[in-house]
């Protein structure tokens, strides 16, 4: 009898787990991951992973999968009687339909998996303390930097390390426009053209374009590595759309490359956060980083440095993030929160003024050429306490006009905005001022 039940034991610990899956949005990545599942046939780490439903707006539209083969929902409310485990969202957006779905979650009890960063970083009170209180999994891998691994990472690999900055390039579209500038030596304009005809870009890429997205990441990314709350609202952001091929070839003769950078550091018990386009030296992990490409790199106390590089966009790429996600979410313990700790346990980041953090700016102009002009600009300098490292005049055929690049010292971005603003008002500036921040200590 007892060597009976030692045998059933032992059937009993070895007995495959199964989890219920709903998958909406079938785009790209939702089609992606059902592919991947399939190749699986449907199992991972020793879990049987069922496919209840899927949905998507479409129909119709061709897919790289049989959709005959599962359950077509067209409203995720009819998910109530279904009754999945999890819910993989690639829906995107932060409209009504996405708001009822993470409240539906909620209500019902349904952990989540999404790709959705714009919902996740702009509505993140709404919901990360709901996922935690109901002790529910919340998912973003595939959120923030495609295939690259950095959640994983941060969770098993970095903490409990302090980390005192993380920065990177979070945006692939932006970078393969930037990369394609330098290889093509064109305009910003005929290379996002280039880049919506041959599939890099959107017909809207505004999000991409403004820095938006590469924000969208950098709040959920500072949040897991800082454990404060980073507010969406509270953060700067630019973007590409005003970048001039001219820059970039005189970056490259003063040895920097531009690229749109996500950062954020820690300054004591403060933070500095920005999305912008920078020049960084050209020697730099960051500046060979090229086309869809993506790196985070992180600096901490216990270690000196750590980066991933990886595409940062796609079908597969991300549909592996969610992939990996699903692992997570079978090994999931119900006491963890969203983050390292609860989120209702996390403070509010504060930040450190725009102008107390010094940087060297890069500042091209085109002046009329007489007598006096460089004097007038260096006084303009000095009004506000700020050192020109450098002037450098360019070639020109105009006699009248010359153009000239001025390197500063180290200056807050406040001083830095009001000398352009006076540089604005004289009568002997003749074009707009191009403004670029120079990160020569990272890379």
């Amino acid at each position: 009898m007892k060597r009976v039940i030692l045998e059933k034991n032992k059937f009993q610990k070895h007995k495959m787990n199964k989890i219920k899956i709903a998958i909406l949005g079938l785009g790209v990545v939702g089609s992606h991951v059902v592919k991947l599942l399939e190749k699986n046939s449907y199992i991972l780490d020793n879990t049987k992973c069922e496919i209840v439903s899927i949905g998507a707006k479409n129909k119709k539209k061709k897919r790289i999968f049989n959709i005959s083969k599962y359950k077509w929902v067209s409203d995720f409310k009819s998910l109530k009687q279904i009754k999945p485990d999890l819910i993989i969202e690639t829906i995107g957006g932060t409209g009504k339909y996405i708001n009822d779905l993470y409240k539906f979650c909620l209500k019902n009890k349904i952990s989540l998996i999404t790709a959705n960063k714009a919902q996740l970083a702009e509505k993140s009170d709404l919901f990360f303390e709901g996922f935690d209180k109901k002790n529910l999994f919340l998912g973003f891998e595939a959120a923030v930097l495609g295939a690259v691994p950095v959640v994983q990472t941060i969770e098993r690999s970095i903490h409990p390390s302090k980390i005192n900055g993380i920065y990177g390039i979070f945006n692939g579209t932006t970078n393969y426009i930037i990369s394609k500038m330098y290889e093509n030596k064109i305009s910003f304009k005929e290379t996002l053209e280039q880049a919506i005809n041959n599939g890099f870009a959107e017909q809207d890429s505004s999000a991409d374009l403004s820095g938006r997205d590469a924000m969208h990441k950098l709040v959920l990314l500072s949040n897991i590595s800082f454990g404060k709350k980073f507010k969406f609202s509270d953060m700067h952001y630019d973007g590409i759309e005003n970048i001039k091929l001219i820059d970039l070839e005189q970056g490259l003769n003063l040895g920097y490359k531009l690229k749109l950078v996500s950062i954020t550091e820690r300054n004591k018990d403060k933070f500095f956060s920005s999305v912008a386009p920078c020049f960084v030296p050209d020697s730099s992990l960051i500046a060979k980083t090229n086309f869809e490409e993506n790196v985070i790199t992180f600096e901490g106390e216990n270690f000196l440095k750590t980066s991933l590089v990886g595409k940062g966009a796609g079908g597969y790429p991300t549909a592996t993030s969610i992939i990996s996600d699903i692992k997570r979410f079978i090994n999931h313990s119900p006491d963890k929160g969203v983050f390292i700790k609860k989120y209702s346990q996390m403070l509010k980041a504060k930040f450190v003024s725009q102008s107390q953090r010094i940087r060297p700016y890069y500042l091209r102009m085109s002046v009329l050429n007489k007598v006096g002009v460089l004097k007038s600009i260096a006084q303009l300098f000095s009004q506000k306490s700020i050192s020109i490292k450098s002037i450098i005049q360019l070639n020109t055929s105009n006699e009248k006009v010359v153009p000239i690049i001025i390197i500063s010292d180290p200056v807050g971005l406040k001083n830095i905005t009001q000398v352009v603003d006076n540089l604005k008002k004289t009568n002997f500036l003749k074009n707009e001022i191009s403004v670029i921040r120079i990160e020569e200590n990272i890379g």
